[in-house]
């Protein structure tokens, strides 16, 4: 699963890289959270109510959520060419532009919360959406250009979607007044809204793209390497440094006309009694309202069968420090928003630094990131041959602290490091001690 950048793939230290099961969970937001606890023992107790608390000096708050599967799969590298097929599961969940007036609401409720009673409240842009589909993944990458020791990469991943479920909505403007817990005044709202009632699996999802490019600068001549070939000794060329960028979830997941409800609503002077006990699922929900004008109509947004992705840009840097075992990355990530005529998710930002341990059979990494740039965590990953877990979240699990999210990541793979001819040849170069000093030039294995 090539996940930040497709054109990756190429000059790798592995010739077969295969996936066999992997699984990640990732939820953070600016507003709720745990007091002063670790996640090991949050998990420990049956109950967290006294825990929860809500961060009330967040202006427009905003929830960032995401889970996968990664199947059977495999990344091929032989010459200049990189090759990458998997079988995935995702999901998402996304809240922007939470306004600042219906949060004490969420933190007390209706009932015991007079001060904010039988007050004007407006808010615009609200936007919220919820995603899961499954896909099949091919990717494709190739060293295009290699001049001395520099080496020049492009790649792409075609994905092919199949849509399972989803709902979303677009608040465009509301204007209310929380009477009190029986009745809610609604001067204006109008919103598109859509959901799969009956989620399904459908191969008419739609397509998805992923580009990237690579730049790195070599540690020799390249003009004639082949990696994981006989005809280039069977060498492996390690990079000083590489340069990467990408545009990642290009497009929308698709579901059919017939397997989603979808309206635009036009409320204005409407009087919602006894709201408390509406069902949403209820044919007779309107009936509840108390209206001069109540609208079902088209909508604002053009195509309502689809959910654009979480789309995102991302500049990766990674320097080789010392001997090929020693790196330190850096990456920015940009998530773009959509427009407010559509459906979908927008990726949250981040910016990262990540020193790392690598080897063979051993690889530990701890990146530090700011999510949306301004809030920090700090992370671990293991590897140990095929078994990688980690998070970008180790902190949370082993201190005691003011806890907004939660994440987890595992992956179990089987690396084959050489072409089957090039197999004989690497063991009776690997006979010995690693000479470090040595594996700082070229080549190294």
């Amino acid at each position: 699963m090539v996940v930040l950048n497709p054109s990756s793939m190429a000059n790798s230290k592995t010739y077969l890289d295969i996936n066999i099961v992997g699984f990640g969970s990732y939820t953070n937001n600016n507003y709720v959270y745990l007091q002063d606890i670790s996640l090991i023992k949050a998990f420990g107790k049956s109950e967290l109510d006294k825990e929860i608390r809500y961060d009330v000096r967040r202006i427009d708050s905003r929830l960032y959520n995401r889970e996968f599967v990664a199947g059977p799969g495999a990344t091929w590298n032989k010459g200049d060419h990189g090759i990458g097929l998997s079988f995935n599961a995702r999901s998402y969940n996304g809240l922007q532009n939470l306004p600042a007036f219906a949060k004490p609401f969420i933190e007390d409720g209706v009932k015991f919360n007079t001060p904010h009673q039988d007050i004007n409240y407006t808010a615009n842009n609200l936007k919220l959406a919820s995603l899961t589909f499954a896909e099949i993944q091919a990717s494709y990458s190739y060293a295009f250009l290699k001049k001395g020791k520099q080496m020049f990469i492009g790649g792409a991943s075609i994905k092919k979607f199949y849509s399972i479920a989803a709902g979303a909505a677009n608040i465009y403007d509301i204007d209310v007044n929380v009477r009190d817990s029986f009745q809610i005044s609604l001067q204006t709202l109008n919103m598109d809204a859509m959901y799969t009632p009956n989620p399904k699996l459908s191969s008419k999802g739609g397509l998805g793209l992923d580009i990237g490019f690579t730049y790195q600068s070599l540690l020799a001549s390249c003009e004639s390497y082949k990696p994981n070939t006989k005809k280039s000794g069977c060498r492996y060329i390690p990079y000083k440094y590489k340069i990467g960028f990408s545009i990642v979830d290009i497009g929308a997941v698709k579901f059919k006309e017939e397997n989603i409800k979808f309206a635009g609503y036009e409320l204005k002077n409407v009087e919602w009694m006894n709201y408390s006990n509406t069902k949403i699922d209820s044919t007779n929900a309107l009936n509840v309202f108390e209206s001069s004008e109540i609208t079902i109509n088209e909508g604002k947004v053009n195509k309502p069968t689809k959910v654009k992705l979480p789309t995102f840009i991302s500049l990766q840097f990674d320097y080789n420090v010392w001997a090929s075992f020693i790196y330190v990355n850096a990456s920015i990530i940009q998530g773009i928003p959509h427009g407010i005529n559509k459906f979908g998710l927008r990726h949250a930002n981040s910016l990262s630094i990540c020193p790392r341990f690598e080897t063979k059979w051993i690889d530990i990494a701890i990146p530090f990131s700011l999510y949306e740039y301004k809030d920090p965590q700090l992370g671990l990953s293991l590897r140990f041959g095929p078994i990688t877990i980690g998070t970008d979240k180790f902190l949370n699990w082993v201190t005691n602290q003011d806890i907004y999210g939660a994440d987890i990541y595992f992956y179990a793979k089987v690396p084959i490091f050489y072409h089957p001819k090039c197999k004989a040849t690497m063991k009776h170069k690997n006979k010995g001690k690693i000479n470090f000093k040595k594996a700082s030039n070229c080549p190294i294995l």
